[in-house]
């Protein structure tokens, strides 16, 4: 859990420190969930692990919006709330939430609408949205004329593969993550995977 791992962690460190073990550069790993980030001892020692500069310490939290008993909080952005808790606590944050498919549709959107877009949604309607028909997909995210026109050249086919592409399940964006946050010198990382 949260808390072994930034325990865990810390002892790492402390060894090195005192010349106990060799530092070979290992890394402590936690994989979460995004539901789970609500128990108490889940963010209880965050603040711990990046003022003692536990760079040796990842965290990668699926946030796929649910939890055991339903939804997480669908009328808010999870996402950016981890993002707002662990950059707040002094993490480093890294955010995997859209596959290469993404990469093209991003970067039509010169204007920064579809990103305004997609921050307006609200966890419970943007999942419904993704998880609907290509028609659906294309009314209701791509909403306005300008929107429409990026994905205009996209059959329905197409559209619904895009709605199926997060970052999460895309392993050039994994892996890309997963090195940065192994570089990261002097704080934790988090990973907000998708």
């Amino acid at each position: 859990g949260p808390m072994l791992a930034i325990y865990q962690a810390r002892y790492m460190k402390y060894l090195i420190n005192r010349g106990l073990i060799k530092d070979e550069g290992r890394k402590v790993w936690a994989f979460l969930g995004d539901g789970e980030m609500d128990e108490p001892e889940s963010l209880g020692a965050i603040g711990l692990a990046a003022r003692e500069k536990l760079d040796n310490l990842i965290f990668v939290i699926n946030c796929n919006l649910q939890r055991l008993d339903g939804p997480v909080r669908g009328n808010s952005k999870i996402v950016q709330e981890l993002e707002g808790r662990f950059r707040g606590s002094g993490w480093n944050v890294i955010k995997i939430l859209w596959g290469s498919m993404w990469d093209d549709i991003f970067a039509r959107d010169s204007e920064g609408i579809l990103a305004n877009r997609l921050e307006e949604l609200v966890d419970g309607d943007e999942q419904r949205i993704f998880t609907s028909d290509a028609k659906t997909f294309r009314e209701e995210l791509f909403n306005t004329p300008k929107l429409k026109a990026m994905v205009s050249h996209l059959s329905d086919e197409e559209l619904e593969d895009l709605a199926s592409n997060l970052g999460g399940h895309d392993m050039v964006k994994i892996n890309a993550s997963s090195a940065d946050a192994q570089a990261m010198q002097d704080r934790p990382t988090v990973i907000l995977a998708r």
